[in-house]
């Protein structure tokens, strides 16, 4: 009787302790909102925070949820965000509200949930790979555009263009369908065309996107959170012997290599196993 009674105590102080460090974890793990930080603005651009009064917007301005941006003609406004890793640029003529921008903090993660809302002109943006549970969507006239790593472009008319990565579009025209729009395709919201965007769309945004991928990467690592950068490269003076990706050193232990002199992605040196 007397272990059983013992038993019985111990049982109930870890249940109460589980529940002490769950409640911690959930008041730790609260919504947060999360900022959007002007960093450079050219020609005339504004915004509100109400919905009724609007003030000119200046670089180091920061910004939250519900903000609502426009820049004029021949006007160009930058931002970014160091929770979620984003760099944008809005061009001339563009109209934007803020209508989700939180975070959540719990122990080494950072969760953030970004929705814009385009009204007119476009975005041109470089996102950092996010995490899983992570969402930034730009909601245009036709549809979504759901961002997780890429550099892209977005209208308020649908038009999705990508430069790098993958953006996954879902388009509310006669009914709702997802398109996976790759590195240098577009899709069409009006046909639901996907199809290879001419050399000259990506000349005419090379300078913005110059400017986006440069502010891309002044963005510092917030607390806790590990960003990926889409044009990340392995040193060839660190090297991880991996296959196929050009000549590097081998790691300890002096494996057969995979890499060497005319190696390269689907050509690696060490195609078979071990040598009898």
């Amino acid at each position: 009787m007397y272990r059983v009674c013992n038993w019985q105590a111990l049982s109930g102080a870890l249940f109460a302790g589980l529940f002490f460090i769950t409640s911690l974890s959930a008041l730790s793990a609260e919504r947060q909102d999360d900022q959007l930080l002007v960093t450079s603005v050219r020609g005339r651009s504004s915004y509100s925070d109400d919905r009724i009064n609007w003030h000119s917007l200046d670089s180091n301005i920061v910004l939250r949820k519900g903000a609502i941006i426009r820049t004029e003609g021949d006007s160009t406004a930058d931002f970014i965000m160091n929770s979620s890793g984003t760099a944008l640029r809005l061009m001339p003529n563009t109209l934007v509200e803020t209508t989700t921008l939180e975070k959540e903090v719990a122990g080494e993660e950072v969760i953030t949930w970004t929705v814009l809302e385009l009204r007119a002109g476009g975005i041109i943006g470089a996102q950092r790979r996010l995490d899983n549970l992570s969402t930034f969507r730009i909601d245009t006239q036709a549809g979504a555009a759901k961002i997780r790593g890429s550099e892209y472009m977005v209208l308020a008319d649908g038009t999705v263009r990508c430069l790098a990565g993958l953006v996954m579009v879902d388009s509310a025209a006669n009914g709702w369908e997802t398109f996976n729009v790759l590195a240098g395709s577009s899709f069409d919201p009006t046909t639901k065309a996907l199809a290879p965007t001419d050399q000259g769309v990506f000349t005419m945004v090379a300078a913005d996107m110059d400017a986006v991928r440069k502010n891309g990467r002044s963005i510092k690592k917030e607390s806790g959170y590990v960003m990926v950068k889409l044009d990340e490269k392995v040193s060839p003076t660190k090297g991880n012997n991996g296959v196929g990706n050009g000549q590097d050193p081998a790691p300890p232990g002096n494996p057969p290599p995979n890499d060497g002199p005319g190696t390269g992605p689907g050509n690696p040196g060490n195609k078979g196993g071990a040598k009898k």
